[in-house]
């Protein structure tokens, strides 16, 4: 009955919805990144064939609200903090005094892979560590990256790729630093879910993290040189107990994935 396409890189499929005769949903999760990745006659597409398009974020409503009207809203991407509880029932505590710095997402240009792994030879103290949470993608990018890595040029720094949902939250909760270095964002996940796990925030000026970090749970560093934001690292987790467990999670309390999905639900049924 319709199509729920989520992400605007298969825009294109809305030029096949008469022939299904279904109705079409398009979920702008991307902020502008990857619109030079697709052809212009699909953004036409969206625009005229859609027949809902749903944002992530103030910035994706920003771009198309005027342009579609009443046929846009924004439902906002938000994390399942029931089932991040859950994860952490158990805790992992950490096997030794080093201070831990950890980020999350696919291994890639876009999230700053590269300045992370420039920010951590700031740190040649053996008490500091880096760690990335995610998967290797298969490019050329990330097979140079994984390459110096395996050489030994960022010896603070380990790629955790093979957890699973209970060690990946558990180990996000054991940081003292989530460090964010997207070049950009429409929604950081992996910030809220930082957040919520009581673990400070310290974000490049992306685009969404401006809409999630704040005084109450860490610091939007409008420089994105690894030099200042090793510099940035330092002085945070020196502070790390400025930051309220509390009001970290109540600034982050309008991301609830369960108002947010029962939104969609109401959206999926008008159509």
């Amino acid at each position: 009955d319709i199509w729920y396409i989520n992400t605007v890189d298969n825009a294109y499929l809305l030029k096949f919805k008469e022939h299904f005769l279904v109705k079409t949903c398009l979920h702008v999760h991307e902020y502008l990144y990857n619109f030079e990745q697709i052809a212009a006659q699909e953004i036409k597409l969206l625009i005229d064939q859609a027949d809902q398009v749903i944002g992530c974020s103030i910035l994706v409503e920003k771009l198309f609200e005027q342009l579609i009207g009443t046929k846009y809203i924004t439902f906002q991407s938000a994390i399942d903090t029931h089932y991040i509880d859950r994860c952490l029932t158990e805790t992992m505590p950490k096997s030794d005094n080093k201070k831990r710095i950890v980020s999350s997402g696919t291994l890639c240009y876009r999230k700053g892979l590269d300045i992370f792994l420039e920010a951590s030879t700031f740190f040649t103290d053996s008490n500091v560590e880096f760690i990335w949470l995610g998967k290797w993608p298969n490019n050329g990018y990330a097979a140079l990256l994984k390459r110096k890595i395996n050489a030994g040029e960022f010896p603070n720094v380990q790629i955790l790729d093979q957890l699973n949902h209970q060690e990946y939250y558990q180990t996000m909760r054991s940081a003292d630093l989530f460090l964010s270095c997207s070049r950009e964002e429409s929604m950081g996940l992996v910030m809220m879910e930082a957040i919520y796990c009581g673990v400070p925030v310290l974000a490049t000026d992306s685009g969404g993290s401006s809409l999630i970090v704040n005084d109450q749970n860490g610091k939007v560093c409008f420089d994105s040189r690894p030099a200042t934001l090793a510099n940035e690292v330092q002085h945070l987790i020196e502070n790390h107990s400025q930051f309220d467990p509390v009001s970290m999670r109540k600034s982050i309390e309008k991301y609830d994935g369960e108002v947010e999905i029962r939104k969609l639900e109401n959206i999926l049924s008008k159509i």
